[in-house]
């Protein structure tokens, strides 16, 4: 099991008892600190506060299981408008 599913395991219950889909989990370097960027969605929409409320009750579950060597910082974000590659060439 990678990191990322496992980190979806112990979050995804948490997100959905507050109105949210887990959408996505990802693990980025960043000098020297690691980013795990959780994407959540819901019907309607997401909120800065529905992200805020997410990243209130999942930080909690993953800083009790050391999941990380170094130092990590949470990121909750939306899934934002898609666009395509093609369609970003032409803004």
């Amino acid at each position: 099991m990678s990191l990322e599913e496992k980190i979806e395991k112990l979050i995804k219950k948490e997100i959905e008892s507050l109105g949210c889909q887990l959408k996505k989990v990802e693990i980025k370097q960043k000098r020297k600190a690691k980013e795990l960027i959780i994407t959540i969605d819901k019907k309607g929409g997401v909120s800065v506060e529905d992200c805020a409320r997410v990243s209130r009750k999942i930080d909690p579950i993953l800083e009790n299981q050391n999941l990380f060597d170094s130092r990590w910082y949470l990121i909750v974000s939306s899934p934002g408008v898609e666009v395509s590659e093609e369609e970003l060439k032409r803004i």
